[in-house]
């Protein structure tokens, strides 16, 4: 709940600032279109090693021309983002029960853990452009972007798991059976889960290339980059990276790296959110272009 009422406050904030600039601007274009993105998290822990993945979305841009060259461009887009995050060998432990209540402690060790990260971004950018002249022009923009980040999921698998148990009332340890969750796994695919981020404040610049059409329109074509300023991480934190399941042994789950300790600490301490790809965007507006302009 508080985490909705901050989004509120922050699309009604953003559109009563949005109304007094309109009042003020010379002219005023808008343009829609699509953007193809890799996305990342720059990651400080123990899952270091990131990697870019695919996404998709799109934006609504309102130009209000202060000038012959610059512009204020505020804007609402949506997207969905992808990252990957991965591990050589982790390992740990947890304090529980098994099927039959009886306290122990889970011991595993993961070889080629790998977690993909899938979440949805509903941006508010606003950026500064200077544009060129003539009917194909260069245009550059850059600004800043407030991300409110949802639906975040993570998909986990690894190439082996070793695991055992240490029951204290025997002081004894099980390797065996592999029906019980003693034993050795390959080719694991663990089930999706749920975690959370925080929103993702980004710094914002885009260049590219803008065409004049007629009809008072333009196309966008151009290349972008988001680089997040501020940590997203925002999950509570749950003892290691595989939680033993008692009603299902061999159904491991999988906490995912933004939930997960590692001993003392959290095992993704920092995470920012990085994104670039390409736009492509039509325009239309109140006033037609000229080659002057």
């Amino acid at each position: 709940m508080k985490n909705f009422k901050m989004k509120s406050s922050v699309l009604v904030g953003s559109l009563f600032l949005l109304t007094g600039i309109i009042s003020k601007a010379q002219e005023i274009n808008f343009s829609l279109g699509t953007q193809f993105h890799f996305s990342t998290f720059d990651i400080e822990g123990a899952l270091s090693d990131t990697d870019i993945e695919p996404g998709a979305g799109l934006e609504l841009v309102i130009q209000l021309k202060l000038s012959e060259h610059w512009s204020l461009n505020p804007g609402v887009g949506y997207a969905f983002h992808q990252a990957r995050n991965s591990s050589s060998r982790l390992k740990g432990s947890q304090t529980t029960v098994d099927s039959e209540g009886e306290d122990f402690t889970f011991n595993y060790q993961i070889s080629g853990y790998s977690e993909t990260q899938k979440f949805n971004n509903v941006s508010i950018p606003l950026n500064v452009q200077y544009e060129g002249s003539g009917v194909t022009r260069l245009y550059v923009k850059a600004g800043a972007s407030y991300n409110l980040l949802s639906n975040a999921r993570q998909e986990s698998r690894a190439s082996s798991l070793t695991t055992s148990g240490y029951f204290p009332r025997f002081n004894g340890t099980l390797t065996a059976p592999a029906f019980a969750g003693f034993g050795t796994y390959n080719d694991i695919q663990f089930s999706e889960q749920d975690f959370e981020l925080s929103n993702s404040v980004n710094a914002t610049f885009e260049i590219g290339v803008k065409q004049l059409l007629a009809d008072n329109s333009a196309m966008y074509f151009g290349a972008f980059l988001d680089y997040g300023l501020n940590d997203v991480v925002d999950s509570p934190v749950i003892d290691g990276t595989l939680s033993f399941n008692p009603t299902s042994p061999t159904d491991f789950v999988s906490n995912g790296s933004f939930n997960a300790s590692n001993g003392n600490s959290r095992q993704v301490e920092e995470a920012k959110l990085i994104f670039g790809g390409i736009k492509i965007r039509y325009q239309f507006g109140t006033k037609a272009p000229s080659a002057k302009q």
